[in-house]
């Protein structure tokens, strides 16, 4: 299996398949009324692109790493990165 996941998607490539997720997500979080504050909306959105976006590219470089401390940072940076964006959703989410 190379790059991409075409047994599993077919001819989507993983990457594909996580920004329809996102966007998916996007369209869901979509609302009729605008929120009390939609500078923070936009704000928590930015940053739930934005490391979800450099998660990804983290963990692209993952295998690339030339030694375990190398991985071990690339890996505390992805889970720092997580703890981010779960916090940013869940913000989003208190929003609505």
């Amino acid at each position: 299996m190379e790059g991409n996941s075409s047994n599993v998607y077919g001819n989507v490539s993983f990457n594909d398949y996580l920004d329809g997720l996102w966007t998916g997500r996007r369209i869901m979080a979509e609302r009729f009324l605008p929120t009390e504050d939609p500078v923070l909306e936009q704000v928590l959105s930015w940053t739930v692109e934005r490391d979800a976006r450099d998660v990804r590219r983290l963990l692209e470089w993952l295998p690339q790493a030339r030694s375990n401390r190398e991985r071990q940072a690339l890996l505390d940076r992805v889970r720092d990165l997580l703890d981010e964006l779960e916090q940013a959703m869940s913000a989003l989410d208190e929003l609505v």
